[in-house]
């Protein structure tokens, strides 16, 4: 052993040298102590369950890391995973991504491995996921929003949903007319001027039924409770022409074919009359009850007439002579209750749709061609193309002139799983005094306005293009005035000569 050096100031301090590292002084030279680690490379194996990755020094280990970029085992986590390790790393320009980082070794398929399944199962989330396109002109663009353009008062509108005390013009006048008590009023939603047009007497009867005419935009039928129809013009206020009913019943429904007018009676008669003669020129009378429900088809070939017995006849007048009582179609529709809302569609004319109210509550869709049957088999029910069943009033309807979308309104709801004779209603259901847009030939809902009034929807009324509602409530006394559909926008054919322009 060497000599230690001793301090000749101090010779009772034991002497020391300086130690020298000799590869005997550690126990081995692949010794398993590391280097203590930065708290952003924390090991996590052990809270998540992540498989841990054998040494890079054992045997059995592949690593990919070379010279200058190490892999890190997945466990670990990035320098960026505190706000602190985070600002400390782009300080040092550690988070750009134009230099070395470590990432995670990418996983193979094995060989011979098949992925078809999953594949299948992306591809099918990636359809699911696609958003589905809805038209323009489609009623889920406007009346999703749920609001009224406009509202109006109406005093005095008659409270029976049976009635048709609103009417919209035709044409470019754009009046909404309106039957309070004993007068008459229309409004022109241009100018927002009021009108009143006239009064009736007690021997005329209350006016519950009015329609104005499509070839003459300015001429008002108007139907009353003891069974009068006036024809008036209404820019001068004068009665062009008058009938009075035998019966001196109510006057129910009212539709215009050119220059006649069909109207339903409460006795189960439908006249026809027209605005150039004086007298009544035809008279239906399959019906055994009150005409509720009176409706031409588009192209004028069909008349489609409904009752409080649930009856639609549907009548044939391609003939181009007066409808007689021979004239009506093979076949009839019959419902489990009364009829009143009618819709002919415009694109395909030869559709019908037919609402009825408690206990029903249906719309059925029929196609006049594909489901007559011979006269001689008149007394055969008519099977429907389409059946929505929504235990629900359904009091007028309304084809879409731009879309394939037809448009309810309703009343009372109820339970149809009820055993009771009397109607279980469910005032909170979603369709009781709503707007309701179905789409053809699907069937299914695009769109429902809740509480669209506080009580049943007595009548509705389309504008001349198909793009607004009126529907009116007796119970409020009120109109509203809805954007349900858009025309969708024409596409012109541009020539080159319009992309250059001489200046």
């Amino acid at each position: 052993m060497d000599k230690l050096p001793s301090d000749p100031e101090n010779p009772f301090v034991t002497p020391f040298r300086k130690r020298t590292w000799v590869p005997s002084s550690v126990k081995s030279v692949n010794s398993a102590k590391r280097r203590r680690i930065s708290s952003a490379s924390v090991d996590l194996t052990g809270d998540f369950n992540l498989p841990v990755e054998l040494d890079s020094g054992s045997q059995g280990s592949s690593s990919t890391a070379d010279r200058f970029i190490p892999t890190h085992p997945p466990g670990f986590a990035s320098l960026s995973v505190t706000p602190r390790t985070n600002r400390i790393a782009r300080t040092l320009g550690l988070v750009d991504d134009k230099i070395f980082s470590y990432k995670d070794a990418p996983k193979l398929r094995p060989l011979g491995a098949s992925n078809s399944i999953a594949d299948l199962r992306n591809e099918s989330l990636k359809s699911l996921s696609r958003s589905i396109s809805v038209q323009s002109s489609s009623a889920a663009v406007h009346l999703a929003k749920r609001q009224f353009l406009l509202a109006l008062d109406g005093p005095g509108v008659s409270k029976d949903v049976y009635d048709y005390p609103i009417s919209w013009s035709a044409g470019k006048t754009n009046l909404i007319a309106v039957a309070c008590n004993d007068d008459i009023y229309y409004q022109d939603l241009d100018t927002k001027a009021i009108t009143h047009m006239c009064s009736f007497d007690e021997e005329q009867g209350n006016p519950i039924s009015l329609e104005w005419c499509k070839d003459t935009p300015t001429t008002l039928a108007v139907g009353t409770t003891l069974g009068s129809i006036a024809f008036w013009d209404v820019p001068s206020k004068t009665r062009v022409n008058y009938w009075q009913d035998e019966t001196f019943n109510d006057i129910g429904a009212m539709s215009w074919s050119g220059p006649v007018l069909a109207a339903g009676e409460a006795r189960g008669g439908v006249g026809l009359y027209d605005i150039r003669k004086k007298d009544l020129i035809a008279k239906l009378t399959r019906h055994k009850s009150k005409v509720v429900g009176c409706r031409w088809s588009v192209d004028g070939l069909h008349l489609a007439t409904s009752d409080k017995q649930g009856i639609v006849n549907i009548w044939d007048a391609r003939a181009g002579k007066k409808l007689t009582n021979n004239d009506r179609m093979g076949g009839k529709v019959k419902h489990g209750s009364p009829v009143k809302a009618l819709a002919w569609c415009p694109w395909k004319p030869e559709l019908l749709a037919t609402g009825s109210t408690y206990p029903d509550g249906k719309i059925r869709i029929f196609n006049v061609k594909s489901t007559s049957t011979s006269r001689s088999s008149s007394s055969s029910i008519m099977k429907a193309e389409h059946t929505i069943s929504l235990s629900t009033s359904i009091t007028s309807l309304h084809w879409s002139p731009h879309c394939k979308e037809l448009l309810s309104t309703h009343g009372s709801s109820w339970n149809p799983q009820a055993s009771s004779a009397r109607p279980i209603p469910v005032p909170d259901s979603p369709l009781s005094n709503s707007i309701a847009v179905h789409a053809y030939p699907s069937c299914r809902k695009v769109v429902t306005v809740t509480k669209a009034h506080l009580g049943a929807i007595g009548h509705s009324v389309l504008n001349a293009d198909g793009t607004r509602l009126f529907t009116i409530c007796p119970i409020e006394e009120a109109m509203k005035m809805w954007k349900v559909w858009e025309a969708e926008p024409s596409v012109g054919r541009k020539s080159a000569f319009d992309r250059y322009v001489i200046r």
